[in-house]
């Protein structure tokens, strides 16, 4: 039997309705690009090219027309979906929803100050790592205490796929490590990612990626980070910690 991958089929479709709209997007620039791809997209709506109900390219094909990452354009879609622009139907693809922009002035301004989740994961790739090596070398036992009570408390949202719970929880042991690994200008970078967490571009994108599995798989991981800490390992600790950045970096944005 052939097999027909739904996403290549709604490529097709979305390469001839680009053709039929004449939807007109430019390469996007490395600074909060997201932001720029969610205006062009604004553009287009207000233009009259995009309508209700017209069905946007993938995003594989889209991070072809503007020239960036997969991420970077899930980030632009999740920022206008959450504001209403546009709505995103399983196996269908992501349809405009609203094309007023009265009453949208202030959204927009909203999402203009959201930070790229992206730009937070390669800034977290370059110092969290190294806490956890850091935390193999100084946690104190009081230190131990603490992340073992908070990987404890991980049971319950689990069982209860009670995703800010776990959001919040992992937002604890992170600065829990942070914190043991006694360096307080590193913390203070720790303390500016747990204030993104509290954006809506940030929990939109988390939330979609949790699921049961998921969540269980970086509990585990986050027991083997406690376990290289715990026994003195720096080596092992940055690893494991760097890998399950990017674990989880994977599941919000794709690639």
């Amino acid at each position: 039997m052939y097999y027909l991958d739904p996403e290549r089929v709604n490529e097709v479709k979305g390469r001839d309705e680009m053709k039929a709209l004449d939807i007109n997007f430019t390469p996007v620039g490395e600074n909060k690009a997201f932001l720029d791809i969610a205006n062009q997209i604004r553009d287009n709506i207000e233009k009259g090219v995009l309508k209700v109900d017209s069905r946007l390219p993938s995003e594989r094909e889209l991070a072809e027309k503007f020239r960036t990452s997969r991420a970077t354009v899930r980030e632009a879609l999740r920022a206008l979906e959450i504001i209403g622009v546009i709505e995103s139907k399983v196996g269908q693809g992501t349809f405009i929803k609203n094309i007023s922009f009265s009453s949208m002035d202030g959204l927009f301004a909203e999402i203009s100050k959201q930070t790229s989740p992206s730009e937070v994961f390669e800034a977290r790739y370059a110092f969290e790592p190294y806490l956890a090596h850091l935390s193999a070398l100084r946690a104190t036992q009081e230190d131990f205490i603490s992340l073992k009570s908070i990987l404890a408390e991980f049971d319950t949202a689990i069982e209860n796929t009670d995703i800010q719970q776990f959001e919040k929880l992992d937002g604890q042991f992170h600065y829990a490590i942070a914190l043991s690994a006694k360096n307080s200008f590193l913390l203070h970078m720790v303390n500016i990612i747990n204030n993104v967490r509290l954006e809506k571009l940030w929990g939109t994108l988390k939330e979609r990626s949790l699921n049961p599995d998921k969540m269980k798989q970086y509990h585990i991981e986050h027991h083997t980070i406690y376990q290289a800490i715990h026994e003195r390992d720096s080596h092992k600790a940055q690893l494991l910690t760097l890998q399950h950045l990017k674990n989880v970096r994977e599941n919000m944005l794709g690639d």
